[in-house]
């Protein structure tokens, strides 16, 4: 339960849109909210003053790390991941934090299927080969009975499992610690994870970036992975050591990668992952299917009814359990 922070029928609300971009249709939720958009530090250290709920809809932001949460007691994130908001004055108070389930995560996994796909089946050679007017017949891989390993079980690795057994891959799962989920089956412990790497075709991480999580894909790991594994990442960028991924691959240990995160968005023009065939570079855009921006907007619209009925939030999500991170830890991811 959230006890509703103003009895006004239009509470104020400040809207955190990134810089560049458009704002997402926000017409709907002017009835019921008097909303401030803001992109700029200086914008944001204005609005602060009396205002009680954020709708952050850029979760590259920074803002909250620059300028703080002021009065807040409510943030909304237009994102799965909460890494903006995952700073010690934040963590350590009462604001309550919600983000956006359900828009992005059927998707992602989607997104992770049709990649493994691409590679089992050579489909951009066959383009290559179609712009050169080559006609090379080729053997290609199956999918189903491969085996896989998604690490990280939460809303978006659980859609992935599900996606990907129902193509008949064999798949398996890492967690923080052993269960048995109802829907899932076995997860295994981190602790047994450098012994599943080295079972697995496929390695898909869909973990949040936290202080544990960050780096846990160095050279050392991905030495563990099966030699000619291939590795997907949907999570955050800073999972993987990035030098250490380029090495790995032209060293061809791995046979490839597909990556929608980096350390770095965007991804540098000077950066190797630019021109090695075997990566796939796409830009942060898995999750977002069109019409997406009107679907964040429907999640904030049906908390914010709820925020003003003094009823419980939908999709709130434990921050101290995720700890705090420190800016190198969100930066660009």
């Amino acid at each position: 339960m959230v006890e509703k922070g103003s009895q006004v029928s239009r509470p104020r609300a400040i809207v955190i849109v990134q810089q560049g971009r458009p704002e997402p249709p926000l017409d709907r939720l002017e009835p019921d909210a008097e909303l401030t958009v803001v992109r700029t530090a200086d914008e944001f250290r204005a609005a602060l003053p009396g205002t009680e709920v954020l709708f952050l809809n850029d979760f590259r932001s920074n803002l909250l790390r620059e300028v703080g949460p002021g009065q807040l007691r409510w943030i909304h994130t237009s994102s799965i991941g909460v890494d903006p908001v995952l700073t010690p004055e934040i963590v350590n108070s009462d604001i309550v934090v919600s983000n956006s389930r359900g828009v992005c995560e059927r998707p992602i996994a989607e997104w992770v299927l049709g990649v493994l796909l691409m590679f089992a089946k050579d489909l951009r050679r066959t383009i290559e080969l179609q712009q050169e007017r080559t006609w090379l017949h080729r053997e290609t891989e199956p999918i189903l009975g491969r085996k896989a390993l998604v690490v990280g079980p939460g809303p978006v690795g659980r859609e992935t499992v599900l996606l990907l057994r129902a193509a008949g891959m064999e798949v398996k799962i890492v967690g923080r610690s052993a269960r048995i989920d109802p829907e899932l089956g076995p997860i295994a412990p981190i602790g047994d994870l450098d012994e599943l790497l080295g079972e697995s075709e496929d390695v898909i991480l869909t973990l949040p970036l936290t202080e544990e999580t960050r780096g846990l894909f160095n050279a050392s790991r991905l030495g563990k992975m099966r030699s000619g594994s291939r590795l997907v990442n949907v999570g955050r960028g800073a999972v993987i050591v990035e030098h250490d991924l380029l090495a790995a691959i032209d060293s061809r240990h791995l046979r490839g990668a597909a990556l929608d995160v980096f350390e770095q968005e965007p991804l540098p023009e000077e950066h190797p992952f630019w021109s090695r065939s075997s990566i796939l570079v796409s830009p942060h855009a898995s999750g977002d299917l069109v019409g997406w921006r009107g679907r964040v907007v429907d999640c904030f619209a049906e908390n914010l009814r709820r925020w003003k009925a003094n009823e419980p939030l939908r999709d709130v999500v434990d921050i101290r359990k995720l700890g705090v991170i420190g800016p190198a830890f969100a930066s660009g991811t």
